[in-house]
Formats: structure tokens, C-alpha cells, sequence
């Protein structure tokens, strides 16, 4: 588990994640939002910085994923995309093999 330093966050959706959010089977989506609502509230998560970026980060829960950013200035947390782990994966270039 890892934490993010600071105050508290508010959490933001994209419309991107809005979207994919609503895909999610419901118990999945409310574990993954709970989660989320945690780590923005007390910065502790399992999170870790996504792959070749210092901004982005990802946030496991279950069989969930979730891509955001923190901005600072603004005290949020804004989600980018949300995801089951198995299909996520494929979208962003990379071989099955």
C-alpha cells in the first residue's frame, strides 16, 4: 500500500470515466468508488505510479482499475478511466502474449 501525502481531495470523474463507470457491474463499481473515496480522503490506497509517467497513477481494487491524476492546486483527485484488469490492458499497446 502507498500513500498520498496532503490534505484531503475531492473526487472528479472525466466524462470518459463516467462512462466506463456505468459499464462496471454494480458491486464493483461501489467497491471501486469506496476506494477511491478513501484514498482521497486519507491517501491510502493501493496505488503506484503508471508505467513511463510521474503523474498519472492507478489504483487497484478487486478486479477494478481506475487512471488518475492529483492536482494540488486545485485539492482533486480527477479519475481518467476505470477499468476491469483483464480488458484494460489491451487497450494501451501492449502484446498478449
Amino acid at each position: 500500500m502507498r500513500r498520498l501525502a496532503g490534505i484531503p481531495l475531492t473526487v472528479e470523474y472525466t466524462n470518459t470515466a463516467r462512462k466506463e463507470f456505468l459499464q462496471l457491474a454494480k458491486t464493483d463499481g461501489n467497491a471501486l468508488q469506496e476506494d477511491l473515496e478513501i484514498l482521497a480522503l486519507t491517501g491510502i490506497g493501493q496505488i503506484e505510479p503508471l508505467e513511463g509517467t510521474k503523474r498519472v497513477f492507478k489504483l487497484r481494487s478487486g478486479r477494478t482499475r481506475a487512471e488518475f491524476i492529483v492536482i494540488q492546486t486545485e485539492h482533486c483527485l480527477t479519475v481518467i478511466r476505470v477499468f476491469y484488469r483483464q480488458e484494460g490492458y489491451k487497450t494501451k499497446g501492449r502484446s498478449r502474449r
